[in-house]
């Protein structure tokens, strides 16, 4: 005869073993989901769902107590995955490339017409949704991406650091062939998608103020572009106000002004061209004396992006 002892840890085994094989099975069923979440994101040709499948493989918790996925593509890699097939479905993707470098786990990508320069994304330490695109060789944020809730921003001072600065030598068309390529991607985004997208210094519509750093500006940073602009043939007009304007080649006119009240100043620039092409980071590419100007005083006249995300 069998003791009720013997009877319950019988029941006990059978159950654990049910349970056992529930959890391998969930596991195995994740890893499906991740599968078809992963196979949408680089076959679909459908713009909307390439953003939900990049938006559920973000975060996603692929490994279990039970089953675990020895590779796995990191949050980064879906980042420039969705980045990649983003420019391949827009017909911008020419000059993009992604590698996987030797002993390297993680993705890069490079722009072909940089040469060796790779690039990769970095998620944010504050918004677990939240990416940083950049150089793999500097620490320069060139934008954050935020897919999930559809925000990009460009960040001014990285830019200008890495293009004009950490580049310098590198033809100035190649360098703004590879912005172009990175705007047209974020108005692919905005247009397409709905993205919240801050441009900044790469914002070319007439009127756009790129506020300073500094608030105000001290006389003798005017003054240095004064000197500047009459060295290179220009002549900078003042406005009566402490302000000034410069008109440049082919109908350029830059202007700097207080956009702020007598007692916050708000100093900033402002770019006009009759064909909207122009922005403040394409100023410094064309313009060396406009860029020397701003790299001597540019704790003061760094253009301001969001700091929360950027500080």
């Amino acid at each position: 005869m069998v003791s009720n002892e013997t009877e319950q840890k019988v029941i006990s085994a059978n159950e654990l073993l049910t349970n056992y094989g529930h959890a391998i099975q969930g596991g195995l069923d994740t890893g499906a989901k991740y599968l078809k979440a992963f196979h949408t994101l680089s076959e679909t040709q459908d713009g909307q769902a390439l953003l939900s499948a990049a938006v559920e493989l973000t975060n996603f918790q692929l490994n279990s107590d039970f089953v675990t996925f020895p590779h796995q593509f990191s949050d980064e890699d879906v980042q420039l995955i969705f980045f990649e097939r983003l420019l391949t479905l827009a017909d911008l993707g020419t000059d993009f490339r992604i590698s996987n470098a030797e002993r390297v786990q993680k993705l890069l990508c490079k722009f072909t017409s940089l040469g060796d320069q790779t690039f990769t994304f970095t998620k944010s330490t504050k918004n677990s949704d939240g990416f940083f695109f950049g150089p793999t060789m500097h620490n320069r944020p060139l934008f954050y991406i935020d897919l999930k809730n559809k925000e990009l921003m460009f960040h001014g001072s990285a830019l200008i650091n890495y293009f004009v600065v950490d580049l310098e030598g590198v033809d100035k068309g190649i360098l703004k062939g590879v912005l172009q390529l990175l705007t047209q991607a974020a108005a692919e985004l905005k247009e397409k998608f709905g993205f919240k997208v801050d441009f900044n210094v790469l914002d070319s519509v007439n009127g756009e103020f790129y506020a300073f750093a500094a608030g105000a500006l001290t006389d003798s940073v005017m003054d240095e572009l004064f000197v500047k602009s009459a060295e290179n043939q220009f002549i900078l007009m003042t406005d009566g106000i402490g302000g000034a304007s410069l008109t440049l080649d082919n109908g350029i006119k830059v202007t700097v002004t207080d956009n702020g009240k007598p007692d916050r100043p708000k100093w900033g620039a402002m770019v006009h061209d009759d064909q909207q092409s122009e922005n403040w980071l394409y100023l410094l590419l064309d313009y060396p004396f406009i860029k020397e100007w701003y790299l001597n005083n540019q704790k003061q006249l760094e253009i301001l992006s969001n700091q929360f995300v950027f500080g």
